[in-house]
């Protein structure tokens, strides 16, 4: 169905109007309506005269711009072979995603806010090659997960039955396993895709013409991708570690990356949309990182005020950002191409 320029442009605007509405809402919501977010406001304005807190906190604020760059240098990347972006626009459309994902579960909005920024190619490809971008941080997470995982059990649970060391070895095994597995798939190993794609290819034949776009990405470019999303993992890990110190929780930082992995492992799981992210993120980090300090009340006021504020960096000051670059979205254009 046809849709003539003055109704194109009218859906357009409202639709903007609409998720700029949305996510102002559910960043008051948090900000001035949460009950955790008033107490991190206590607890911020404690810390506030401490000059390692500032100081801490300024080295987690120029690392939030980074960590975007480096998401948009992987973006640009990857729809670099269907159309080309600019860094200052894959940033934008990176800030776009973001405001658009604070109301879709797992913030699925995300890489729809980016590919309706873009103005020739295909959406449903182009869809492809983002999702491919974000499956390469979900694998960074999982695999890190499950090296933390054999790290923590020892640490945190008890290993006194033979069959539970046993158990434990399998473990590894199994962690190994499946953590070469994913990166071997990711990277579209021979050994794996030739089988995978005789399994598909005959049953699902349409899905062939999409196939294509994936197989056409370079190893070389996959490489790099995972490479960008494993430099992303360090930065906001980091973050939170730094946030941690700022609110007077001292813990090594090895101790720290173990259970901020486990913390992002099992969060990877939750299905969540951002409003409720904040929270879930702060029960499941005072549920990890507590474990050092014996689940004592104050280190999980601490941790709760360092998981709120890492939200507020990574999440809302970029979603509000990108309220500006919203007038970029066009969720219906004149014709939909269908060529690379």
């Amino acid at each position: 169905m046809k849709i003539n320029a003055k109704l194109r442009k009218t859906l357009n605007t409202l639709s903007r109007i609409i998720i700029v509405a949305m996510a102002c809402w559910f960043i008051y919501r948090q900000v001035f309506a949460s009950g955790d977010y008033a107490l991190f406001k206590q607890q911020f304005g404690d810390n506030l005269r401490s000059t390692d807190f500032l100081l801490l906190l300024g080295i987690a604020f120029l690392l939030m711009p980074l960590n975007w760059v480096i998401e948009a240098a992987k973006w640009k990347m990857l729809i670099s072979y269907i159309e080309y972006v600019s860094l200052s626009d894959a940033l934008k459309s990176v800030f776009t995603g973001i405001t658009f994902s604070l109301f879709t579960p797992n913030r699925i909005g995300d890489f729809l806010g980016r590919i309706f920024t873009l103005k020739r190619a295909n959406r449903v490809k182009s869809s492809l090659l983002t999702i491919a971008g974000s499956i390469s941080q979900l694998l960074v997470t999982l695999v890190a997960g499950l090296i933390a995982l054999l790290f923590f059990l020892p640490k945190y649970t008890e290993l006194s039955e033979t069959w539970l060391i046993y158990l434990y070895l399998g473990l590894i095994i199994i962690s190994l396993f499946l953590g070469t597995l994913m990166i071997m798939m990711f990277l579209r190993a021979p050994i794996i895709t030739r089988k995978l794609y005789k399994m598909v290819k005959p049953k699902w034949r349409r899905i062939n013409l999409y196939i294509i776009v994936i197989e056409r990405i370079r190893r070389r470019t996959l490489i790099n991708v995972l490479l960008m999303s494993m430099l992303r993992y360090l930065i906001f890990s980091g973050q939170f570690y730094l946030l941690l110190r700022a609110f007077g929780l001292h813990i090594p930082y090895f101790q720290a990356l173990i259970l901020i992995s486990m913390t992002y492992f099992v969060m990877a799981a939750i299905p969540t949309i951002a409003l409720a992210d904040l929270g879930i993120r702060g029960s499941v980090s005072i549920y990890f990182i507590g474990l050092f300090f014996g689940g004592s009340i104050v280190s999980s006021t601490e941790i709760l005020s360092a998981s709120t504020l890492i939200w507020t960096i990574n999440l809302a000051i970029p979603a509000l950002l990108g309220i500006f670059f919203i007038h970029r979205l066009s969720f219906i254009k004149k014709t939909e191409p269908n060529d690379l």
